[in-house]
């Protein structure tokens, strides 16, 4: 069974025999890679674009994960750059993020077919798997952290900020939210391993810097690599977590709801 890996362009490069695909769905196109790692077929998606054109607002999550699910995808890891809220969360930490809160506004962030459990968003399993890789590999590895979703495309004022702090969060992204409700929606077992760029506005002076997020992303892509390629080693055949019933119990609740609809 292919394994899905969605992160930063390049990635795709490391992989055995890789060739282009290039899918279209209800939502629209979609670009990916097809490689193998150790035997195992792997499936990339540059969640941004093969050359980095898509702004977070701008990124077509349905027409992304659809494409997956039309692969036979069960299994989604993912990587995000992300801004830290968090003192104790330095640039170029990697955080194993366990909960989300969503801050975004005016972009499809639902199939819009029946409701899902999100009380847990990240599957249990996957989580497992990335941090038994970390412990093999000794990489450093912090092993929850809230994650808030924002809007962009512009970066946050320092009074929000400070609120998202008060709130309880650790770190700041434009994408994962989004993507982690539309995984859970097609029952795909999904977990994200985030690198802190930058230290967000009013925790730090400096400004958030594009040439910087780039600078400690590519500082840490073997890192982050080495990671990636050691979990979807360790992801098993078998599926033991509760991602696939979640999806299972959705369909049911909606189609008993349409059936209680018509009888009335």
């Amino acid at each position: 069974m292919p394994i899905a890996v969605i992160g930063g362009t390049g990635f795709y490069k490391l992989l055995e025999n890789t060739v282009p695909l290039q899918l279209r769905n209800e939502y629209g196109s979609v670009e990916l890679m097809r490689g193998n790692y150790q035997g195992r077929e792997v499936i990339f998606l540059p969640r941004h674009g093969k050359n980095h054109e898509f702004l977070a607002h701008e990124i077509n999550y349905r027409a992304n994960m659809k494409a997956l699910q039309e692969l036979g995808i069960t299994r989604i890891l993912a990587t995000c750059a992300v801004g830290s809220l968090n003192p104790e969360i330095q640039a170029g930490d990697l955080v194993l993020i366990d909960q989300f809160v969503d801050f975004t506004s005016n972009r499809p962030k639902s199939f819009n077919k029946y409701s899902v459990d999100m009380s847990e968003p990240y599957c249990p399993q996957l989580r497992s798997c990335f941090l038994q890789a970390a412990k093999e590999l000794d990489i450093d590895v912090r092993d929850r952290g809230t994650y808030i979703c924002g809007n962009g495309p512009r970066y946050e004022t320092r009074a929000e900020i400070k609120l998202f702090q008060q709130w309880g969060m650790d770190v700041i992204g434009m994408t994962n939210a989004t993507e982690a409700v539309m995984a859970r929606e097609l029952g795909f077992c999904y977990a994200v391993v985030t690198i802190a760029t930058n230290m967000a506005p009013g925790i730090t002076a400096a400004p958030p810097d594009l040439a910087t997020h780039r600078r400690v992303v590519q500082e840490n892509r073997a890192r982050l690599t080495q990671l990636l390629l050691k979990t979807i080693t360790l992801v098993p055949e078998e599926r033991h977590c509760d991602c696939r019933a979640s999806y299972e119990r959705a369909l049911a609740a909606r189609a008993s709801q349409l059936k209680a609809g018509e009888g009335a």
